[in-house]
């Protein structure tokens, strides 16, 4: 089992990828923050079990994606092992932050019948203004997870420069959505490329035959 794991966990990535895309797919675009709450209710109503269904398929990315990340972590060669457990961490705070914006969005997709007309624009003004958890996971995810790439050696050295530059560029809030965008393709190219490649070879071996004690005979 630990053998098939290291072998295709790697997949997760372009699992996560696909999974993003599908929500891309089966939803649409959600009213504006100037959107009054009835206007609100009436989109979706209209909507309501296309949003259920992006947003189920977003979660599915977001949990694949920190599967992604924790199957990097374990494939690092050298370096600091601190920028990997910031790698799983900027994955986990990504996740966390847009799943936790999409629970909004599916609130009022589950129960519109249920809202009032200032309940249903207090919750869409949520869905469309709290990014901030995610832009911080997109950053966390692109610096350490970048610098975890240079060092580990996992990848090319470019790659990891990539997502770096990724991160950086994220801290510019009206931009972040596409380096959202541009993470989701870098999982998808790593993902890929991890596969198609050899699993690294287990070190354990030869650290324990160098720790064992010399015969004096």
């Amino acid at each position: 089992m630990q053998a098939w794991l290291t072998r295709w966990g790697p997949l997760a990535g372009a699992l996560s990828a696909a999974a993003f895309v599908a929500s891309f797919v089966t939803g649409s675009s959600t009213p504006g923050s100037d959107q009054t709450g009835a206007q609100v209710i009436s989109w979706y109503t209209a909507h309501h079990t296309s949003q259920i269904l992006s947003n189920l398929f977003a979660a599915l990315a977001m949990a694949l994606v920190v599967a992604f990340a924790v199957t990097l972590a374990g494939r690092v060669r050298r370096g600091e092992r601190w920028t990997a457990v910031g790698l799983v961490a900027g994955a986990v705070c990504l996740a966390v932050g847009l799943t936790a914006t999409l629970g909004f969005n599916l609130v009022l997709a589950l129960d519109t019948s249920h809202l009032t007309a200032a309940s249903a624009q207090t919750l869409n003004l949520l869905q469309n203004d709290f990014f901030l958890p995610i832009l911080l996971g997109v950053v966390l995810f692109g610096i350490l997870g970048g610098l975890a790439m240079v060092a580990g050696r996992m990848l090319p050295a470019a790659m990891g420069w990539v997502l770096f530059a990724v991160g950086v560029v994220a801290l510019v809030p009206p931009i972040a959505w596409f380096c959202l965008l541009g993470t989701m393709l870098w999982v998808l190219i790593a993902s890929i490329w991890l596969t198609v490649q050899k699993p690294p070879a287990v070190a354990h071996e030869a650290v324990a035959a160098s720790e064992q004690v010399p015969s004096l005979t």
